[in-house]
């Protein structure tokens, strides 16, 4: 290497496996003029700024590749040593839910009465309700046959029923009245095997009452607070009993169906406070059908037994809003 000269390296490979350097001319500082010096020494800084700050970048933006961190289709994804997580960017959730069933009340739905009526005594029998209201209720018994197009009409008509149930049919088809109560139902007693309770000595007649009770409150989770005794009949023995196990009244009937038949008390018209009898059986929506039609011709409404009389349980589709 000649003096005056700085070598540059050379990767052309001899055939001995070693590199030579070939010179280049050398450039001395003295012979630099001062304005050549200040630009050396300027571009010198700027180098040494430019690369200062990239390094501080490295360290504070939380984006750069040493973070382990970068954008990938509006998704933040940070990299740890031992996990890797998304962050998606925040997005206004929807407030619409999806409800299996209608939960507001149909158009035949009587209104809730600002307050219950004034029973005559406790614990009695009754087959109206004494109000002015031009509003009938419906009760329907048993629970033997249980049709599946019945759950499509009570979708369409979100009315409030009385289902009085006996033990084995309630147990039965729990399913299907559970259904029934997102749609409007109430379920109430109506004893084990629908004896002729005046028939029974009052511990057969407790037997019958209590012992459905307590069957339909473990099925549907709350206990019954009306009865209604098999066949409408019976005697004071069963009014102290159904008391005993709870029952605020017993509910009787002033008009009943049969086959597409409506039968009243007191001439062919709907009169305020009317209750009435259906069954579970094979012409159930034909019936409820023809009440329907008579009742919304006549200007009745199907009002809540259980509202009306001020027993309970309440039902969220027909309890008032705060």
């Amino acid at each position: 290497m000649r003096r005056g000269h700085v070598s540059s390296f050379d990767c052309r490979s001899r055939p001995s496996g070693s590199y030579t350097f070939d010179s280049a001319p050398y450039v001395s500082l003295s012979h630099m003029t001062p304005r050549l010096l200040t630009t050396l020494f300027i571009a010198v800084g700027l180098v040494a700024t430019a690369v200062f700050a990239a390094s501080a970048l490295a360290e504070v933006d939380p984006t750069s590749q040493s973070s382990g961190s970068t954008e990938v289709l509006g998704a933040r994804i940070t990299a740890s040593p031992s996990t890797a997580s998304t962050t998606r960017p925040a997005t206004t959730k929807s407030t619409t839910t999806t409800r299996p069933l209608e939960s507001s009340p149909g158009p035949l739905a009587a209104p809730t009465p600002t307050a219950p009526v004034a029973l005559p005594r406790s614990t009695p029998a009754l087959d109206r309700i004494p109000t002015t209201d031009k509003v009938i209720f419906l009760g329907i018994d048993d629970g033997l046959i249980r049709e599946p197009a019945l759950i499509a009409l009570l979708q369409e008509t979100r009315v409030p029923l009385t289902l009085f149930l006996n033990q084995a049919q309630a147990r039965d088809g729990a399913d299907f009245f559970r259904t029934m109560q997102t749609l409007g139902a109430t379920i109430q007693g109506h004893t084990n095997d629908h004896p002729r309770l005046p028939a029974l000595g009052y511990s057969a007649q407790q037997h019958e009452i209590c012992s459905d009770v307590t069957a339909l409150t473990t099925v549907f989770g709350y206990g019954p607070t009306l009865f209604r005794p098999p066949y409408g009949e019976w005697n004071e023995t069963t009014r102290q009993v159904a008391a005993g196990c709870g029952m605020k009244a017993l509910i009787l009937w002033r008009g009943a169906t049969n086959d597409g038949r409506l039968d009243l008390v007191g001439g062919p018209a709907f009169h305020p406070g009317d209750i009435l009898l259906l069954h579970f059986r094979a012409d159930l929506i034909q019936n409820l059908k023809l009440v329907f039609a008579k009742a919304e011709a006549e200007g009745y409404r199907i009002g809540r037994l259980e509202d009306y009389l001020g027993t309970g349980p309440p039902h969220p589709m027909f309890t008032p809003a705060d």
